[in-house]
């Protein structure tokens, strides 16, 4: 079952590259669905594949120039009490009775519909001209999304890209490098701090990270390098049928 794994998780690398979205939402229901991963311990075991994953691409970014530190800073206030927020509920659960796991599998469902949803509608309307946000509002609005996003992260895994990348394209208009490189440099900020709430908590099965990184980081790699030559709408649109049909299995 190992090799199963790492060419699972080899094609849910070239599909990350492809679409340069959905790791969260590609891995954590592979994980949950397939490899038969309880819930919580498939969101732990995500947030550090996704840590090791982030901080390479966020350095890159970084270097590149494309990365808003001062979004950045706004988006971690939010985040990151957000993410804690999102991690003591789902471990206060068990307190009324409420099974954790089953909580965090209907949860994911829900998330990779939405998330489903966002790419399409995305898709469909291509990013529309988009209407600048007034720079008066940026700094609230940051914090409130950061803090938004950052409690369905602590709680499933999912969104640190998916959820963002849409309320970005408000703040960057007609800058997609730039959308791209502070969303992934925050991301990394974001996952990390989430990851070793995780860890502490002893929910990361280690067993599986050398398998997912093998089949994935190649994956990403050749993902990455096909993407030019393949026509984005098309595999956006299977990437949310795909999100939709997993998210609605776990419902």
């Amino acid at each position: 079952s190992s090799m199963y794994i790492v060419i699972a998780s080899f094609i849910v690398g070239i599909l990350i590259g492809l679409t340069s979205m959905g790791g969260a939402a590609l891995m954590t229901p592979f994980l949950v669905v397939f490899a038969g991963v309880p819930a919580v311990l498939a969101v732990g075991t995500d947030l550090v594949y996704s840590a090791i994953t982030k901080i390479v691409g966020a350095t890159a970014h970084f270097r590149q120039g494309t990365v808003d530190l001062r979004i950045v800073k706004l988006l971690a206030i939010g985040s990151i009490p957000g993410s804690f927020l999102g991690f003591f509920f789902v471990h206060s659960l068990h307190r009324f009775g409420i099974d954790g796991d089953a909580w965090v599998r209907h949860a994911l469902g829900v998330v990779l519909v939405l998330v489903a949803l966002i790419i399409l509608y995305r898709t469909i309307f291509l990013d529309p001209a988009p209407r600048e946000l007034p720079a008066a509002r940026i700094p609230v609005l940051t914090i409130g999304v950061g803090a938004l996003v950052g409690f369905v992260v602590g709680m499933t895994s999912v969104g640190s890209g998916s959820l963002l990348t849409p309320f970005l394209v408000l703040v960057f208009p007609n800058k997609s490098a730039r959308v791209i490189g502070t969303d992934v440099f925050h991301a990394a900020i974001l996952v990390t701090a989430t990851a070793f709430l995780y860890i502490n908590a002893g929910q990361v099965q280690w067993n599986l990270m050398p398998r997912l990184l093998a089949g994935s980081v190649p994956g990403v790699l050749i993902g990455s390098a096909l993407a030019a030559r393949i026509p984005a709408r098309g595999l956006r649109f299977g990437l949310s049928a795909l999100l939709f049909a997993t998210g609605y299995r776990l419902i």
